[in-house]
């Protein structure tokens, strides 16, 4: 009797965020929030049952239709290895919408169906790709999935829920079990599911969410470049602000590629202002910890945050309520910045050691909450994915 529990980090931003976009390099770290999957199999049962708690909703899955068409698609593409996945994809979307229509009568709400599409095309890909002869699922399960991450708001919530997906179908389906997750190659084929899982919801991403999800840390990243891992000393704490805007990441990026193209080399002196800025951060991070006395470089961190919110209202995405944050923090003696797209989403402020013990950092959080924000204390560069056992 399969009995576990999946923890998988959500991400931000550090620094380089829209400069990304233009191949110049971003950091990003994993936060301490998440979403916790816990999968429990039941004996006798045909069904696969999903509760998401974020979208509100139940999804069942027939083991024997389910069986049918994995076997179907073997029948179809009997060469297929699974290299390209585009003819999986294709195949689950169809047999989604056939399944959606017949059992839900009306068409469900688009997160749902991307939920749906997201968690049978990640199921069907670990069983058809699973090693051995057994490619079928022989006992039902139920699994609930629920979050500390909001939808859309630029903490890597897709790809938090799809890492969580797809190490558990991995483990359900016997490419690796409790104990060996961690083995390079089971981490790095957990995250290449959380990137088609990524697909499903965004079409083309970078492959910078999955990774950081999966791996944890902080990495640094290039638009097309691949991934380096930072060797922190350990996590920072952060307040993550949610200013409760929502917005659109593609409409923002659009608007900041119009800036771009009506003014060329001003937006491009301020990407190459990006670079140096990350480049200027990364020893800051790698070392910060490793000395008695981090103080300074804490300063130095403050000032690259407070010259990054800069650059990005440069080109644009702060809003009004990211603004009233900032002025907050700042006068209470904190530096903080955007992440993410901006003009909405979340704020980062950054906290010394032992804030807890500085009656100005409770002043800060009343005051923010006050306002009206969500506020969120945790870390940056923690650890990855997790999975434990379950007592019940």
């Amino acid at each position: 009797m399969l009995k576990f529990q999946v923890h998988s980090p959500g991400k931000v931003i550090l620094h380089g965020e829209h400069a990304v976009v233009y191949q110049k390099p971003a950091l990003a770290a994993v936060v301490g929030l998440g979403t916790k999957l816990q999968l429990r199999s039941q004996a006798g049962s045909q069904v696969a049952s999903f509760q998401l708690e974020a979208l509100n909703c139940t999804v069942e899955i027939e083991l024997n239709e389910f069986n049918a068409f994995v076997a179907n698609f073997r029948n179809k593409y009997p060469s297929d290895k699974l290299e390209s996945t585009a003819k999986l994809m294709e195949e689950v979307r169809a047999e989604v919408a056939k399944q959606l229509e017949r059992t839900m009568g009306t068409t469900p709400k688009q997160h749902t169906q991307r939920a749906f599409l997201s968690i049978y095309y990640l199921l069907a890909g670990a069983v058809l790709s699973a090693p051995g002869d057994q490619r079928t699922l022989q006992t039902g399960f139920q699994v609930q999935v629920e979050t500390e991450l909001n939808v859309g708001a630029g903490l890597g919530s897709s790809a938090s829920y799809g890492a969580a997906l797809a190490a558990a179908f991995l483990i359900l389906a016997g490419h690796f079990d409790e104990n060996s997750y961690l083995q390079e190659e089971n981490l790095a084929l957990i995250s290449h599911w959380a990137y088609e899982s990524e697909r499903v919801n965004h079409g083309t991403p970078s492959g910078v969410d999955n990774t950081v999800c999966t791996y944890g840390g902080i990495l640094r990243f290039v638009k097309g470049q691949g991934f380096q891992a930072l060797c922190i000393q350990k996590p920072l704490s952060i307040l993550l602000v949610d200013s409760r805007i929502s917005r659109s990441t593609a409409d923002i990026v659009a608007k900041v590629r119009h800036l771009g193209e009506e003014f060329p080399q001003l937006i491009e002196a301020i990407w190459q202002a990006c670079e140096q800025l990350v480049n200027a951060a990364v020893p800051l991070y790698e070392s910060f910890g490793n000395a008695q006395d981090d103080s300074q470089k804490f300063e130095k961190l403050e000032r690259l945050f407070q010259i990054n919110n800069d650059l990005l209202k440069a080109i644009g995405v702060s809003h009004p309520k990211l603004e009233q944050i900032f002025t907050i923090a700042f006068k209470r003696g904190f530096f903080s910045k955007l992440t993410g797209a901006g003009a909405g989403g979340y704020a980062i402020v950054l906290l010394p050691e032992n804030y807890e013990c500085n009656e100005v950092y409770w002043k800060l959080k009343e005051e923010l909450e006050a306002a009206g924000f969500g506020v969120h204390v945790t870390t940056a560069g923690g650890v990855g994915l997790r999975v434990s056992s379950l007592d019940n």
